[in-house]
């Protein structure tokens, strides 16, 4: 395996990236090692209550297609040097997505953290047989200093940890896929109806999109490739075989479980408690607390890039003060959960948030890059900070109508659920948004000039 360099020029401030150190097969064990994580299998749970159609129809279609937009940011990033907060510059300005970028990739990264934290925690409490307020509060913080301490050391120890984690997991989960599948099999799913608490359609495609757009470190790995193939082929294979086994993995679970009680039950889409409930002890459940670690840590780098992007002119490839930093208070957001009623309440709540932020400000950078400028951005355009360059975007580097566009997107996500239920039970929230988003910022292009969209 090979590291990025720990100093290089930076791309924050300006499109340069370091020489590329992150092969095809790096990129491919960083996403899967990602994506098969207990979040995935916490989601295949929620999946099976859908019935077996709409499972293989969601992991083996739908996914890829969900995906793809998401490589191609990665595709972006390899070409233009530009790190994820930089990803955003030619619809906010240079100004505008440093300012608006840095803070929200760290939130989001630090709540993603707090999934992670909170399912490997709880595997804790199976594994040594502990409940109560105390315990769970204990094991959050014990897991948070592990992930922490790695995060500290920076970029190199996270890839270290992402190899190991990665070939433990393939031996732990492979272990685990052939035990759950050689006992149960899938001959008893037709037998179980979805109970009436499982989440609908719609809610499963939209959850779909926000679980893999909002993978914000997908721009400050890619950079690092070798290639543009490495950066985008990479990102696509390993999160998608990744996440395919694990919902797979989470789903069949879920199934033994109803086998064994009779019926679906949708708290038990929970992996600590699919995993005691059937059985399978100390291995299995070290799968999830090795899993957790490896992803939280991958977050807390995306949050430490985030965080460094508020601070023009530090070295974003070794941003230690930043990664110390969120290290720390990702201490404190590990507690978040306990102040909701249930889990699966704190999961889809923050996916909503999140959701409601990334879904059309991508939609919005895709629309730019591939509709309005036709892939015509170079290292080149996003090297120039100054007043007047290419991206700098209007008054004070920020560009009005790439926010408005992004407000309109943001607008429509969080209130139609207020206003216009019906359209979430029939389509889903998350289309409309792309589309609504994507064509006012098409209009406002075209109407002020801004950029010009090539016919």
């Amino acid at each position: 395996m090979t590291l990025p360099p720990s100093k290089g020029s930076s791309g924050l401030s300006d499109g340069s990236a370091p020489e590329g150190r992150l092969g095809f097969m790096d990129n491919f064990w960083n996403w899967f090692g990602d994506s098969a994580n207990a979040s995935s299998w916490y989601f295949g749970g929620l999946l099976a209550l859908s019935g077996l159609p709409f499972l293989l129809g969601n992991v083996f279609l739908l996914t890829p297609l969900i995906i793809l937009p998401w490589a191609a940011l990665a595709y972006i990033s390899r070409k233009t040097g530009a790190s994820t907060v930089m990803l955003a510059r030619p619809v906010l300005g240079v100004e505008g997505s440093r300012m608006f970028m840095g803070p929200m990739e760290t939130i989001v990264q630090l709540g993603w953290t707090t999934v992670t934290t909170y399912m490997g925690a709880t595997s804790i409490l199976a594994l040594l047989g502990l409940h109560g307020f105390w315990a769970t509060v204990s094991s959050l913080l014990f897991i948070s200093f592990l992930q922490g301490v790695v995060v500290a050391f920076g970029l190199p120890a996270i890839r270290l940890l992402k190899w190991i984690s990665s070939i433990g997991l393939l031996f732990f989960a492979g272990w685990e896929s052939w035990v759950v599948l050689e006992k149960w099999g899938l001959a008893h799913w037709p037998h179980f109806p979805p109970p009436s608490s499982a989440l609908s359609v719609s809610t499963l495609i939209d959850i779909s999109f926000i679980n893999i757009w909002t993978w914000l470190q997908v721009g400050d790995f890619a950079r690092h490739a070798t290639s543009r193939k490495a950066a985008t082929m990479g990102a696509f294979w390993g999160l998608w075989t990744g996440q395919t086994w694990f919902v797979g993995v989470g789903a069949i679970s879920m199934l033994s479980l109803a086998i064994a009680k009779g019926h679906f039950d949708m708290a038990d889409s929970d992996p600590s408690k699919m995993l005691s409930g059937m059985g399978l002890g100390f291995v299995a459940l070290l799968v999830i607390l090795l899993s957790s670690i490896s992803v939280s840590s991958s977050n807390l780098y995306g949050a430490g890039m985030g965080l460094s992007s508020l601070f023009p002119g530090r070295n974003p490839d070794n941003p230690g003060r930043a990664l110390r930093a969120v290290s720390i208070l990702q201490g404190l957001t590990a507690l978040l959960p306990l102040l909701f009623s249930s889990f699966i309440d704190y999961f889809t709540t923050f996916l909503t948030t999140i959701g409601g932020i990334f879904i059309p400000l991508w939609s919005i950078v895709l629309t730019d890059y591939f509709f309005c400028r036709k892939g015509q951005l170079s290292r080149e355009d996003f090297s120039r900070v100054d007043e007047g360059s290419s991206l700098w975007g209007g008054k004070g580097g920020v560009n009005p109508g790439g926010f408005f566009a992004l407000g309109t997107g943001v607008a429509f996500f969080y209130g139609a659920r207020h206003l216009w239920p019906g359209v979430g039970s029939f389509a889903g929230f998350v289309l409309p948004t792309i589309l609504l988003s994507s064509f006012c910022y098409v209009l406002i292009v075209r109407m002020r000039g801004m950029v010009v969209c090539k016919r």
